[in-house]
């Protein structure tokens, strides 16, 4: 058994200003393109980099995702993009997540809401009312590999969001 983390974060604002644009096409707004950067950085500060990002493949969550990739210093195979965590529940979350490469002991996934939120109480001693844009929740889990990741035995170690960080 070995200590594993993961953080779920949901992706930065993203724009509504075009109402024919297919929701998996909305790209980041000015907040959202201001917030990961910065969500990033306070992450690197706090020495929460991962070994590997897996990210849906719409828009808003891969520009949110690339900025922390961008941050962290990841190369291309440390980076993941999968249309699973699009419209995902929570247990095809679980899912993507108990797929990740053992060699990975650090993974953030990058989604969407209300699944997130979701995905964040069903940690053990957590509740959170509502998951921000670009908020990130921080757990551990005491397994030898993902594929044993139950969210019942996960440990909630800190939920970060940009208010936090702002002055």
């Amino acid at each position: 058994m070995e200590v594993r983390e993961v953080c779920f974060v949901r992706h930065a604002k993203s724009n509504w200003d075009h109402p024919g644009l297919k929701d998996f096409d909305r790209p980041l707004d000015e907040r959202g393109i201001k917030d990961a950067p910065m969500m990033a950085r306070e992450m690197s500060k706090l020495h929460l980099v991962p070994d590997l990002i897996v990210t849906s493949g719409a828009k808003r969550a891969r520009k949110t995702a690339e900025f922390f990739k961008r941050e962290f210093g990841l190369s291309d195979i440390q980076f993941m993009v999968t249309d699973d965590l699009y419209e995902a529940s929570a247990d095809e979350v679980y899912d993507v997540l108990r797929a990740v490469p053992d060699s990975a002991r650090f993974v953030y996934l990058f989604g969407h809401n209300p699944t997130f939120t979701w995905v964040a109480n069903s940690i053990s001693g957590v509740h959170i009312d509502n998951v921000p844009t670009c908020g990130i929740v921080h757990v551990q889990v005491m397994i030898d590999s993902w594929i044993k990741f139950k969210p019942e035995h996960a440990g909630f170690i800190g939920f970060h969001y940009p208010k936090q960080y702002k002055e």
